[in-house]
Formats: C-alpha cells, sequence, structure tokens
C-alpha cells in the first residue's frame, strides 16, 4: 500500500537535495530531527503505551507482526525474544512473508507462524485486511505491530491491545544523535518490548541480547554444496553480493570493480552474485576480470535459492554487501534446521552504506553506537560521503533522486586497510589445514 501523501512528501524532499544538497539536507535534518526526536514526544508515546499496558488482563497469547521486507521479518524475531524473557511458557504467534518463512521454521520461540503475505515491495490492502481481522479474531492477549503500513484506524476497536513500533520512531531518532547509542532495529525492537513490560513486571530470564538467528533447510545445504562442487576454497573465500534492493543502497558497479580488483590481489577466491533487481550486473563485474584470475572466482546463479544463498554465505569468510535482505541473513546466527548439518557462523560482514542510517541497519564490531554481527567473525560498516543524506533517506521505498549520489566519497584503500588482517589471519589458518569441506552431517546425527 503506497500511501499518496507520503509520495509526495518524499518526492519534495528529493527534489530539494537535488538542487540544494547541503542546505537541503540540513533543511530537512535540523527540524525533523528537533521535532520527531523530541524527548517530550517520546516520553509521551511511552506514557500512552503504559497506560494502555494497564487493559491487559492476561498475558498467555501473542501476536508479532513484522514489516513483509526480508530484512525487517528477520530482525523482528528479536521482538519474539524478548517476550519470552517474560513469558517462557506464553503463546506465541508471527505473522511472516511466504517468501522468508522458511528461515523462521524451526524457531523454538515462536508456537505458529503464519503466511500470510505473498512478497512484494508493498503488502497489497487485501492481506492487510486479512492481518488486521486475525487481530480481532484471534483472542491475543498482546499484539506487537511492527508494521508501519497496519495502522491503528484498520483495527477494531474489539482487537486486543497493539503496541505499534511506530511510537518508538521518536526514541530511535533521538538515539541517532547519541553516538554510543546502540540502534540497530533488532536491538530497538527487542529494547522496545522490554522496556514496554519492564516496568510492571520482572523477566523471567535475563539473557544479553546478541542478535538473531536463522534456521537452513537439509535442501539448501545440499544445494549450496552442489555449487561448491570442483571450486576450491584453500584460499580465503569472499562472498560479494553485488546487488540490493534500491540504488541508494547499492555500492555502485565502478566501486565493486576496483574492490574486488582489490580483493583477488590479496590472494582470496571470491563468488559473485548474479543480481536480481539490477539483472546482470554479476555479469558485468565477472567481464571485468583477466582471465588469469577467472578461475579464482564463480558466479552465483540468480536461480539460487535464498535459502542455499544463505548456507553459502556460511562457508564464506568474509560477506561484502550493501544495506539490504541478504545481509541481515548473512549477519544472523546460522542453525541447521534438523540438526543434520553442521554450521561454521565464522563470517566476517562488510557493510557498505549510502543513503540510509548506518547504525539503524549495519553490522559493526568495533565502532561505538553499532551492533556487531551474530557471527564469531568480525563485522564493520563503510559509510560512503554524501552531501545530500539526511533522515528522510531512510524511507528509501519513496526517494525519487534522480542522481545517486549516496556513494560519493568512499576510500577503498582505507577499507581494505580494516579487513587485510583478516584475510591474513584467514589465509593463514587455512594454509595449515585442509581444505574445508562442504556442510557435512553433524556428529549427533551420525550417531544416532
Amino acid at each position: 500500500m503506497r500511501n499518496p501523501v507520503q509520495a509526495l512528501f518524499f518526492w519534495w524532499t528529493s527534489v530539494l537535495t537535488k538542487y540544494f544538497p547541503r542546505f537541503g539536507a540540513g533543511l530537512l535534518d535540523i527540524p525533523i530531527r528537533a521535532i520527531v526526536g523530541n524527548p517530550l514526544l517520546s516520553f509521551i508515546m511511552k506514557r500512552r503505551n503504559q497506560t494502555r499496558l494497564t487493559t491487559v488482563k492476561k498475558y498467555r497469547r501473542f501476536l508479532v507482526h513484522p514489516d513483509i521486507h526480508i530484512g525487517d521479518a528477520i530482525m523482528a524475531q528479536s521482538a519474539v525474544t524478548a517476550l519470552r524473557d517474560f513469558f517462557p511458557d506464553a503463546e506465541v504467534d508471527f505473522v511472516a512473508n511466504k517468501s522468508v518463512m522458511s528461515f523462521f521454521e524451526g524457531n523454538p520461540e515462536v508456537d505458529r507462524f503464519l503466511p500470510m503475505y505473498s512478497g512484494g515491495v508493498f503488502a497489497p490492502d487485501a492481506e492487510l485486511q486479512m492481518v488486521a481481522d486475525l487481530i480481532k479474531k484471534g483472542n491475543y492477549d498482546l499484539c506487537i505491530n511492527i508494521n508501519p503500513f497496519l495502522s491503528g484506524d484498520r483495527l477494531s476497536k474489539k482487537a486486543g491491545p497493539v503496541f505499534d513500533f511506530t511510537t518508538h520512531a521518536p526514541t530511535m531518532v533521538r538515539n541517532e544523535g547519541i553516538p554510543t547509542q546502540i540502534n540497530h532495529i533488532a536491538h530497538q525492537y527487542h529494547f522496545f518490548v522490554h522496556d514496554l513490560l519492564k516496568r510492571t513486571l520482572k523477566p523471567e530470564r535475563e539473557i544479553p541480547f546478541k542478535g538473531v538467528g536463522v534456521r537452513v533447510s537439509d535442501a539448501a545445504f545440499e544445494e549450496a554444496a552442489q555449487f561448491m562442487e570442483g571450486f576450491s576454497t584453500s584460499r580465503p573465500l569472499v562472498l560479494m553480493n553485488t546487488d540490493t534492493a534500491s540504488p541508494y543502497t547499492r555500492l555502485p558497479f565502478p566501486y565493486q570493480v576496483e574492490l574486488t580488483k582489490r580483493l583477488l590481489q590479496q590472494g582470496v577466491s571470491m563468488l559473485i552474485g548474479a543480481g536480481h533487481v539490477d539483472a546482470g550486473i554479476g555479469n558485468r563485474l565477472l567481464e571485468t576480470i583477466p582471465e588469469s584470475q577467472r578461475g579464482k572466482v564463480r558466479l552465483i546463479p540468480a536461480k539460487m535459492s535464498l535459502q542455499a544463498y544463505t548456507a553459502l554465505s556460511d562457508q564464506c569468510d568474509l560477506f561484502v554487501t550493501g544495506d539490504t535482505g541478504p545481509m541481515h541473513l548473512a549477519a544472523a546466527r546460522k542453525h541447521s534446521r534438523t540438526g543434520k548439518y553442521n554450521v561454521r557462523n565464522r563470517t566476517a560482514v562488510l557493510c557498505f552504506f549510502g543513503g540510509t542510517p548506518s547504525r539503524m541497519s549495519g553490522y559493526d564490531s568495533f565502532q561505538p553506537g553499532y551492533m556487531a554481527a551474530n557471527q564469531d567473525a568480525p563485522s564493520w560498516t563503510v559509510v560512503a560521503g554524501s552531501p545530500c543524506r539526511n533522515i528522510t533517506c531512510i524511507n528509501k521505498l519513496f526517494k525519487t533522486c534522480e542522481t545517486v549520489r549516496c556513494f560519493e566519497e568512499l576510500d577503498l584503500g582505507k577499507v581494505m586497510d580494516q579487513i587485510a588482517l583478516h584475510l591474513k589471519q584467514t589465509a593463514s589458518e587455512k594454509s595449515t589445514l585442509r581444505p574445508a569441506p562442504p556442510p557435512q552431517l553433524s556428529q549427533q546425527r551420525d550417531s544416532l
């Protein structure tokens, strides 16, 4: 559902920064941050939620309703974890997009998955109405709504108490001005639920939140292993995720060419994504690689399933990406859905950010204010220089900038300095070990 008022507003902001990039960015940032991020507004929203919480009579059945996009749905699992901290024995339902539901199946914190969205950039009105009806008829004691397109006017007064994550927006906007505050969306989903409940209830468990996980099927592991047959893994293995859903988050092609060249000079093997939104970008990148280096590179076909792509990322030592759904899949903790396959969870993640706020989505093990990837490996976020970046860039789906200036300044030499030590350590480890085999059946399952 595309809101015409929103579309008009973001079109205007794009025009403003086209003609007045720095002045326009400041003109948007200053009043929006001051108004939306006002501490008083944040206090009012929290107080309203606390008042609504007093209407909850019991805590037995919950619904978590995430946004429909891949990354948002993956990160929304943190809200479920927060609920389980307080109510380990309650019943929790989770609305899912059909295209990503396979990543949740087997999550022990969810009792029932409801695949009610068919996919696409915006959810159709009919599907949103189905969820609204579910909330009304499902007899839920409490609903956490993270989907901004399911507004309160769609919900019947007979629906149970619904707590919208949009009421937490003032806090997140204010956090952007506090460099040390972790403002990652997954972290804030978790914090939102904790902050709501802890004022009147005491958690049953207190486990530090480190991130979310995904479940990978046996078929995905097998598809990834088949793809890797005959390809050497004796060198550090890098996966270049070439594509994103938006040009404002996609590392420009010339930078991808230069980065690939520099990585190959480090003596790595590379997997290159074929691309979907920017169809053929992987082939174009492959064509820039000298014939003498082609044996170190393999193109991941566009037809590979997202599940197998995730299994493949677990075999890699470094995952390079822009701000997109597969970034969150690479950063998530991998689990074999059946327990039959071993997973590594040792993939370093290198995130490049253009228009979107990096602290809200990016992963970094070293910079304050960031959340690290949920891997036993480092993560880095690189923010490109842009003259017109501003708070409205967060809604990349509505922006209409004719010229993409999100990555105008980027020092790839500095980037390579950041990751060179990791690649060197990985190469050293691999030189003392036999080449890593594809994922194998776990010893635990073998013994059965």
